[in-house]
């Protein structure tokens, strides 16, 4: 069965979760920070690309980061 996802114009598929959909799900999580493996479990995307999404809200303000251990990294909206 074909994959019908819509492609960008580099031939990639199109991002379907939105950034304010990554923003909203850590808004309305019960815990005051996440993983990468949180979020992308509970958006149903895949842990990789919920990382780079993140990094890319860390670099535009949005979310801030912290490591816990060399592996462990959490992010959170800082107060608004």
């Amino acid at each position: 069965m074909p994959d019908e996802r819509e492609r960008d114009t580099r031939g990639q598929y199109a991002e379907e979760t939105t950034d304010e959909d990554i923003l909203t799900t850590i808004r309305e999580s019960e815990f005051p920070a996440v993983t990468a493996r949180w979020v992308a479990d509970t958006l149903g995307i895949e842990r990789p690309s919920a990382h780079r999404r993140l990094e890319k809200l860390h670099e535009d303000g949005e979310v801030k980061r912290g490591k816990l251990s060399p592996r462990v990294v959490i992010w959170w909206i800082p107060n608004e």
